[in-house]
């Protein structure tokens, strides 16, 4: 199978049941692709003004996190689609994100050489 869009993918993460795919790029969106048959399945606006460089998936999948260009870290609802916390602290684009195995930190680094410790929110941590 192969996946085809308009666009230049810069990252990839399995969803943890492996029925779909998340993916990035450079026309600021995310989608989901269907695991099977390849196909898309929804289309997010990730950025209004900028590339996503990254995204990291939560151990349980209800939850996942993109940033790039726009600076901008995004913490999404899976099921929802809907991005409820933003975190504003880089001044340089974010180049990669990780989640701590306990999931209660988010890592992000930057082009500016910095990197991010960020707590996650008590609704979205959990062992």
């Amino acid at each position: 199978m192969a996946l085809f869009e308009s666009t230049m993918f810069k990252a990839v993460v399995f969803h943890p049941d492996e029925s779909q795919l998340l993916t990035a790029g450079s026309d600021r969106k995310v989608t989901y692709w269907d695991c099977y048959d390849g196909q898309a399945i929804r289309m997010l606006d990730g950025s209004d003004s900028g590339e996503l460089n990254t995204l990291a998936m939560f151990g349980h999948g209800e939850h996942f996190i993109s940033a790039g260009n726009d600076k901008v870290v995004k913490l999404w609802d899976y099921d929802e689609g809907i991005c409820y916390y933003k975190g504003i602290g880089h001044s340089g684009e974010v180049t990669k994100i990780a989640i701590s195995p306990n999931q209660k930190f988010i890592v992000t680094a930057g082009t500016e050489g910095a990197i991010f410790i960020w707590e996650t929110p008590r609704s979205v941590a959990r062992t």
